[in-house]
């Protein structure tokens, strides 16, 4: 018989951790840069230098792009029936009595177009021309990846908006960013200095998104609306400056977005606060939305 038959939620799983780490390869290099805050090194050294330097890591994330792909694929065949996954002629099963056990992982599974095609027929997703080409084009990209060929390792923006149009088609919009905050707290060094403080690093992640990628591109993988001016978060901004650092990074919105909205939504750290709205009273200042205890949160400044 065939021993050790893996679960749908054992494929799900390495497929989120590929493209968690194909997008985290990006974040740390654009990290790196990030810690050489210098004015004058940033002039001689812009970003671009940086990711030119980094086109193997280009390769490796558009590799772990094309894993997850199909790993998450393997994951809806298994789901329906793991026996569906196996390439291997029925004939050369251990089926019969006289037959050795054989564990599943040492044998042959489908990839490639066999993949698609088992995965087209037994998914319950939206496909459409589009969804299929896209993951033609994952596959394609691979292959320009691993020989050396093609464009597509010039900038990251093009690799970043993949895995995040994947994650999305696979796993809903908001999913990546809270996979990616789990994955980050889960790690047993995590809350070690403090863990709220930690915790609301993500900002610096979305930061990363908006350099590369563009708020528009970023909206289209989140449920919550990007529009209008972007605030200063009351509990992200005391939080840094409760450990003697100052956050510039705006990621909360008014809901709704109109003049008079006393509600302030962050999408970073997931809290919602109450402000007023009053002029600052900071010079060459033009906001208007105030928090509580008299920060405004557009400059910073207290009022």
């Amino acid at each position: 018989m065939i021993t050790n038959i893996p679960e749908y939620e054992d494929f799900e799983k390495v497929a989120k951790e590929c493209l968690i780490q194909a997008l985290e390869s990006f974040f740390n290099i654009y990290c790196g840069y990030k810690k050489y805050d210098n004015e004058n090194i940033n002039e001689e050294v812009p970003l671009n230098e940086v990711w030119d330097h980094n086109k193997p890591t280009f390769r490796t994330s558009i590799i772990l792009l094309h894993q997850g792909v199909e790993t998450y694929m393997k994951s809806v065949i298994v789901k329906n029936s793991p026996y569906l996954l196996l390439e291997q002629k029925r004939s050369d099963w251990p089926s019969l009595p006289e037959s050795k056990n054989v564990e599943y992982s040492s044998m042959y599974t489908y990839s490639g177009e066999n993949l698609l095609h088992t995965f087209c027929t037994v998914t319950n997703l939206k496909l459409n021309s589009e969804k299929i080409k896209f993951i033609e084009n994952i596959r394609q990209n691979r292959n320009r990846a691993i020989h050396g060929v093609g464009d597509i390792l010039n900038t990251p923006n093009i690799i970043i908006i993949d895995i995040l149009k994947a994650y999305t088609y696979f796993f809903g919009k908001d999913q990546w960013f809270n996979d990616i905050k789990k994955w980050n707290q889960s790690n047993p060094l995590f809350g070690y200095y403090d863990w709220d403080f930690e915790s609301i690093q993500s900002y610096k992640f979305l930061d990363f998104l908006e350099v590369t990628i563009g708020i528009k591109q970023i909206n289209k993988f989140l449920n919550f609306e990007l529009s209008g001016r972007k605030y200063l978060c009351p509990t992200c901004f005391y939080e840094t400056n409760s450990k003697g650092q100052q956050l510039m990074s705006k990621w909360a919105f008014l809901t709704p977005n109109k003049p008079f909205s006393t509600m302030l939504y962050c999408i970073n750290c997931n809290f919602e606060n109450e402000v007023e709205r009053i002029d600052c009273n900071i010079k060459n200042c033009m906001g208007n939305v105030i928090d509580m205890d008299g920060i405004c949160l557009t400059c910073g400044g207290k009022q």
